[in-house]
C-alpha cells in the first residue's frame, strides 16, 4: 500500500508530474546561466539559475525513487525494461551533471556573475537531460508503462483508485517445434511452378508437309480434269 501511495495509482503516476517539475526547474536554471553570460541582467540570472538548479536537485530525489518504483514492475527481458535501463544511467547522469554545475555556480551566486565552468556544465547537463526524457517519453508512449488505456467510465478515469494497471507488455516467446524441446522445423520450401509442356519436336515440319501434299494433290486433280 505505501508503494501505491508513493508510486501513484492506476492512470495517476507519480514519476511524470514530478519530471515536469524537475525538467522546467533545469531548463530554466541554464536559459538563467546562458542569458547571464550574454550579459543580459548578469547578477539577477546567476541568482535566479542556482535557485532554479536546487529546486530541480531537490526534486530530483522523489522524482528517481518514483522512477524506480516503476522501473521494477515492467516485466524482465522486455524491450521496455532494457529502454528503462538506459533511461535510468542517463537521468542518473544528468543529475550528478546538475549538481556539478550547481557547484561550479556556487560562487558566482555570491558575486553576481555566471562562471564559465558553471554554464559549460549547465548545458551539457540539459543535453544529457534532453536524452533521458526521450527515452523516458518513449517508455510511455511507444510501451505503454504506466498508460491505462481503456474505454471507462468518465469519474473512474477522474478518481485515483478507481482503476487497475494495465500488464506491461511481455516479450513474446519461441514456441519450439516439439515438446522435446529439439530444434524447430525448417520450413517447407515452396514448391516450384510446374513448367509449361513444350509442343512435340517437328510438329510443324509435320503440318507444313500434309499443306504441301495436299497442294500437289489438288494441283494434279485440276491438271486430269483439262485433259479429259
Amino acid at each position: 500500500m505505501l508503494a501505491t501511495l508513493i508510486k501513484g495509482f492506476a492512470g495517476k503516476p507519480s514519476h511524470a508530474p514530478l519530471t515536469d517539475v524537475s525538467i522546467g526547474a533545469y531548463t530554466v536554471g541554464v536559459a538563467m546561466l546562458i542569458a547571464g553570460a550574454a550579459g543580459l541582467e548578469e547578477a539577477a540570472m546567476s541568482t535566479g539559475a542556482l535557485l532554479a538548479i536546487s529546486g530541480g536537485l531537490i526534486v530530483a530525489l522523489p522524482t528517481s525513487l518514483t522512477g524506480l518504483l516503476d522501473y521494477l514492475d515492467i516485466p524482465k527481458r522486455t524491450p521496455a525494461r532494457k529502454l528503462a535501463i538506459y533511461h535510468l544511467f542517463v537521468m542518473l547522469a544528468a543529475t550528478a551533471t546538475f549538481a556539478a554545475t550547481w557547484l561550479a555556480q556556487r560562487p558566482g551566486y555570491d558575486d553576481g556573475e555566471v562562471t564559465s565552468l558553471g554554464l559549460i556544465l549547465g548545458v551539457a547537463a540539459l543535453g544529457l537531460l534532453t536524452i533521458g526524457g526521450t527515452l523516458g517519453g518513449a517508455l510511455a508512449y511507444v510501451y505503454g508503462v504506466r498508460v491505462v488505456k481503456r474505454d471507462v467510465p468518465l469519474m473512474d478515469a477522474l478518481i485515483p483508485g478507481r482503476l487497475e494497471e494495465t500488464p506491461a507488455p511481455r516479450q513474446p516467446q519461441a514456441v519450439a517445434a516439439n515438446s522435446g524441446g529439439g530444434k524447430p522445423a525448417k520450413a517447407a520450401k515452396p514448391a516450384k511452378a510446374a513448367k509449361p509442356a513444350k509442343s512435340p519436336k517437328g510438329s510443324a515440319k509435320e503440318r507444313r508437309a500434309r499443306s504441301d501434299a495436299a497442294t500437289e494433290a489438288l494441283l494434279a486433280e485440276y491438271g486430269s480434269g483439262r485433259q479429259k
